[in-house]
């Protein structure tokens, strides 16, 4: 009489304690310092491309600002350039705020063209006549499109002197820096071709942008390669 096969019993797989394989484990321990290197180079990149945090040279107060920028001795040839410069200033401090209350560049120069002895005024007196509380006061140092006079090739710099100043009446108004004369600021452009499409124009308003740049975050914290 033939007999069906004995059917093998069925095993509950649910209750066989599962280990975990040699290879696994052995994969895991070779990883992990992989795992860790890359966290490792994720903090350095993020280092790499924002750099070190940066915190404000001095706190501007939140009244009313001046931006004064001083060019005595004319040497910015091309008449935008400090327009653009302040309002580069203006919508930075306005986006990190850091001020919100700048004095605008028109009443400035309203000022400059109607008040009697304006040259004979201090920059004290000039800031209190706008009713400025402060006065972020820049002084151009050098301005040319030029590395010669006459050159085929356009090589901007910008250079200024900055510093901050009290219009309160007391002796001494200078707030920041401690150097009398303040920190000097350049912005320059790379030596191009006149033949290359760019403008005087042009190369006066990356001047600006960047000059503007640079000194706006004397006064707000920063990372070092923002930009």
């Amino acid at each position: 009489m033939l007999r069906e096969p004995a059917m093998n019993p069925i095993r509950d797989f649910r209750k066989i304690p599962r280990r975990t394989p040699p290879v696994f484990l052995f994969t895991l321990v070779l990883l992990t310092p992989w795992f860790s290197g890359c966290i490792q180079m994720a903090a350095l990149w993020t280092n790499m491309t924002g750099g070190d945090v940066i915190e404000p040279e001095y706190v501007l107060s939140k009244g009313p600002l001046l931006i004064l920028i001083d060019d005595r001795n004319n040497l910015i040839t091309q008449p935008t350039a400090l327009r653009k410069l302040h309002r580069g200033i203006a919508d930075r401090f306005l986006e990190y705020r850091v001020n919100s209350r700048v004095v605008p560049f028109s009443e400035w120069q309203r000022l400059q063209q109607s008040a009697k002895g304006y040259d004979k005024m201090t920059i004290r007196e000039i800031g209190a006549k706008l009713g400025a509380d402060q006065v972020l006061y820049i002084r151009v140092d050098r301005f040319t499109l030029k590395s010669e006079p006459g050159a085929p090739l356009f090589k901007g710099e910008f250079s200024v002197r900055v510093k901050v100043l009290s219009t309160a009446r007391r002796g001494d108004v200078r707030l920041w820096p401690r150097e009398r004369n303040g920190h000097r600021v350049s912005a320059t452009t790379e030596a191009q071709s006149s033949e290359s499409g760019k403008s005087a124009s042009q190369i006066t308003e990356e001047l600006t942008k960047e000059l503007s740049r640079k000194i706006a975050e004397f006064f707000y914290e920063h990372r070092e390669f923002a930009e």
